[in-house]
């Protein structure tokens, strides 16, 4: 297998049909990978007409257990191709390859496989009828079209959970890659074709954001657009949507908490809060990134939990030992430190890391030391907005409801934890917060057969379980007449 930096329509590979392309940096070094050819709305439009076509004549009219056996073709794929799937997200993303393979390939070909396996569950059911005379019962059918937008964060998991999702409800799917890392998306197309899906059922078309998001809204054969990315986005694609009745899902930001309680486990309460802070250089959408801990041990926790922090493994994301590789994009590391200078000019403590790190061939590259704010107060920036990146904040909370009423003081809502080895608070305390995902004394797990629900500015609809593909379909009801000699009124 080779990398890809083509459109891939109906099942072929073809350039933009105005020869624009972009170039593709590696965060290692910032220098180029590859130019990319970059759709032009003619050929989104091409893309969206394709995956039509191929809906009403072949996709629609395939079994669900057909297109089981496809997706599953499509997962072995993944896992026959694995360690070069693995190298090219991690040259794309500068994610640490121990991630690359352990999470994002490895998660991708589950999630694929779990679709599959759901395939033939997308069924409609039997309704109660007030009238034994009249049997109703209501279909599942497939919306269309639909269109995807994929983040920079985890490209190759999230163009299987997208599409995954949507193949098995019986959509087929246009699918636009990140522009800072388009690479492992556009080869899913190649998969997708290896595996035998019936061409234009999912087209890649790696765009500009702008682009894409244009004619997603625009074209009336696409009947709905699932986006991953900032919350500014995804309200814009939200508003062009109302306007054409189009449907729309979106998982957005987030400003994810981390309840330390006074009961906590202390070590594995540290382990488990720095996975959620750190995972994939803290460039996840719901990565724990507000401490908020319970004076009884907040002394204890804050230093172990800098102490961790300081022995995280910063370095070369192919060497297998790295456990922080760099930011995707230079852009984004200047970003991550203007908040790092925000929080010291706001009066918060740096209590370790927030540097550039410029020491031998990382001078190159997007690297930041992992940084922990402390004395951090609700009116900061670096409490309100999402830094997406290793940042975390701590707090100091003097009793479990203002632990509660702190976590919950965000306009986001996509995910938060608590650290306690008490049930009964742990399941009193998940109905007073406001999050989608609530974990318990775990951060960062999202499974392809557990819905992530998203409120508040982290978006609209869910994605995931089986609850995530019916959300791509549309229910139609059947009523059938059992009069004897039909029904009759007048």
């Amino acid at each position: 297998m080779n990398i890809r930096n083509q459109l891939c329509i109906g099942g072929k590979w073809c350039d933009a049909s105005d020869g624009k392309t972009f170039e593709v940096l590696n965060p290692v070094t910032n220098e180029t990978i590859t130019a990319v050819q970059s759709a032009s709305e003619a050929d989104m439009n091409r893309a969206i007409e394709n995956s039509r076509q191929a809906f009403d004549e072949v996709w629609s009219k395939t079994t669900p257990f057909e297109r089981s056996a496809l997706l599953h073709k499509l997962a072995e794929a993944v896992e026959s191709n694995a360690a070069f799937l693995a190298q090219v997200e991690t040259d794309d993303v500068g994610k640490p390859i121990f991630e690359s393979t352990n999470i994002d390939v490895a998660s991708a070909g589950v999630t694929l496989h779990y679709f599959a396996d759901i395939c033939v569950e997308v069924l409609g059911g039997v309704k109660a009828s007030p009238y034994s005379e009249v049997f109703d019962y209501t279909l599942r059918e497939p919306l269309g079209v639909v269109g995807a937008i994929i983040p920079w964060n985890f490209p190759f998991l999230i163009a299987a959970r997208k599409s995954g999702s949507a193949l098995a409800a019986g959509n087929t799917m246009v699918l636009k890659p990140a522009s800072w890392a388009p690479l492992s998306t556009i080869l899913f197309g190649a998969l997708a074709n290896e595996a035998g899906l019936p061409p234009g059922v999912l087209n890649v078309v790696p765009a500009p954001g702008p682009t894409a998001g244009k004619v997603f809204t625009e074209n009336p054969d696409l009947e709905e657009i699932t986006f991953t990315g900032s919350t500014a986005v995804g309200i814009g694609l939200y508003g062009r949507c109302s306007t054409g009745l189009k449907g729309c899902t979106l998982e957005l930001g987030s400003k994810g908490a981390g309840l330390v309680m006074p009961d906590c486990a202390m070590d594995e309460t540290v382990a488990g809060t720095l996975f959620g802070a750190y995972l994939n250089q803290g460039e996840c959408c719901c990565a724990l990134t507000r401490l908020i801990v319970h004076e009884d041990v907040y002394d204890e926790f804050v230093a172990k939990f800098i102490e961790g922090t300081k022995a995280i493994q910063v370095g070369p994301p192919a060497a297998e030992d790295t456990r922080l590789g760099p930011l995707v994009h230079p852009d984004h590391l200047k970003v991550v430190l203007d908040y790092v200078e925000a929080g010291k000019a706001e009066g918060a403590t740096l209590a370790c890391g927030g540097g550039r790190i410029t020491d031998g061939d990382m001078a190159k590259g997007n690297y930041i030391e992992p940084a922990v704010f402390t004395d951090v107060t609700p009116d900061m920036k670096i409490w309100k907005e999402e830094i997406f990146g290793p940042v975390v904040t701590v707090t100091k909370a003097g009793s479990i409801d203002e632990m509660v009423a702190l976590g919950n003081d965000t306009e986001y809502g996509l995910a938060s934890s608590v650290w306690t080895n008490d049930l009964r608070l742990a399941h009193t305390i998940a109905p007073r917060i406001r999050a989608g995902t609530v974990w318990f004394n775990l951060h960062n797990f999202v499974f392809p057969s557990a819905p992530y629900p998203t409120r508040g500015s982290s978006g609209v609809g869910f994605e995931l379980g089986k609850e995530g593909v019916l959300a791509l379909t549309r229910i139609k009801n059947v009523m059938v007449s059992l009069f004897p000699g039909g029904f009759a009124w007048y």
